[in-house]
């Protein structure tokens, strides 16, 4: 294991000193948009190659707050991109996390992201901001210097090799027309209790922890943690969905489609401590999703088996009107439907994991057209969990190839 944290930081932090060249000045579309049913688009987004940041790890307790660290995470990639190079949201990219306190390593890990999708936003001094969201999954191994068990390792680490699977998301935000340019990111990750995280019939079930969830989110700086924050419920069209890895025929080869646009409509079902005692404040909310899409998507949520609904965690909201995000409140999120693919006929049951955001700098998508009318301040992005064989996959890091963003 310490031949791994030595590799992973040494990574990272070495990254430090690499220079980040973007191409052109935002705001840039990332031709996703406008194209035929499930064929391929020529894609242009923006990759970070490192950044730092203070951020918080919260241990959750019955649906509550148990305690609140602080601690630097230093993240890369294995990707830059330069001037005229286009990186494909066909696949995920390699991320590199580590988590580190007082000078000592707490801990280290490799991440999957996969890119969700861009807009811009104006921030309070009426710069333009384009922002790119990547969802974020993988392990991250706890050191010796990561802390006691229950809190803040979980109980869960030590029978896995200290390593624990979170999930969630990293949205990165240039401002526009600044030389050199100004990047700012807010992210989080998360791992939830044993009815979600440990969840039965897949690699690491077992009971751990469930009563506990635990989360690392940046900035650091203006958030406030808090169970309690806006829920889902809601629906609107002009959102949209994508598909990934899409099999071309007689080939090996994968590809990806243009998005798809969609209507949705989340509608609530019950708000309750999923994880604990049934009096913990009522930190997650459950819904029915229902997604319908102009090249034949039709997701329902059928009530199992994997989980029971969409589902989402608060996590806590962001203060400072000055930085970005700006004003916004957050939630983990996760969810099990039934998926008909119609660009290969065939009807998967997947679970999905991802973001919600509420609230921020006024939002625009970005077309190839121009920018869209505002955006509804309710973000919704997740990703389908799949293995390599694209089963349904559950507790441990996984691939992707669906992608949906759903704003209301």
């Amino acid at each position: 294991m310490l031949l791994h944290v030595r590799r992973y930081a040494a990574f990272v932090l070495v990254s430090l000193f690499t220079t980040l060249t973007l191409g052109a000045q935002c705001p840039v579309p990332d031709g996703m948009d406008g194209g035929p049913c499930c064929t391929e688009p020529l894609p242009d987004i923006r990759v970070f190659r490192r950044f730092q940041q203070t951020a918080l790890d919260i241990c959750w307790r019955d649906c509550g707050i148990e305690a609140i660290q602080t601690c630097t995470a230093t993240f890369a990639t294995n990707l830059a991109n330069p001037a005229g190079i286009a990186v494909s949201p066909c696949r995920n990219i390699q991320g590199f996390v580590v988590l580190s306190s007082g000078g000592g390593i707490k801990w280290v890990g490799r991440l999957n992201l996969y890119y969700s999708r861009t807009w811009l936003e104006t921030d309070v001094a009426g710069n333009q901001v384009q922002v790119w969201r990547f969802l974020a999954n993988g392990d991250l191994r706890a050191t010796a210097a990561a802390g006691p068990i229950p809190c803040p390792v979980p109980p869960c680490a030590p029978a896995h090799g200290n390593r624990v699977r979170f999930t969630g998301y990293i949205d990165m935000a240039e401002t526009c027309g600044l030389s050199p340019p100004k990047t700012e990111y807010a992210w989080m990750l998360t791992h939830a209790c044993d009815p979600i995280d440990h969840a039965p019939g897949f690699p690491r079930a077992g009971v751990f922890h469930p009563e506990r969830s635990y989360t690392f989110v940046g900035p650091a700086a203006g958030f406030v943690p808090g169970a309690l924050q806006p829920t889902e419920a809601g629906g609107a069209p002009a959102t949209a969905s994508r598909r990934l890895n899409l099999p071309i025929p007689g080939t090996v080869l994968t590809t990806c489609a243009y998005e798809e646009p969609v209507n949705h409509n989340l509608s609530a079902l019950a708000q309750l401590c999923l994880c604990g005692l049934p009096t913990g404040p009522q930190q997650w909310f459950l819904g029915d999703l229902v997604v319908g899409g102009t090249c034949g998507t039709f997701m329902t949520t059928p009530g199992g088996p994997f989980l029971p609904s969409f589902l989402s965690m608060g996590i806590g909201r962001w203060t400072n009107p000055a930085a970005y995000p700006g004003i916004e409140r957050l939630r983990w999120n996760a969810g099990n439907y039934d998926d008909p693919d119609p660009c290969i006929g065939i009807t998967f049951n997947r679970v999905y994991f991802g973001v919600s955001t509420f609230g921020g700098y006024p939002a625009f998508d970005i077309l190839a057209s121009g920018l869209t009318p505002p955006l509804a301040p309710t973000f919704i992005d997740q990703c389908s969990s799949i293995g390599t064989g694209a089963t349904t996959l559950m507790n441990v890091p996984y691939l992707s190839d669906h992608i949906l963003n759903l704003n209301h």
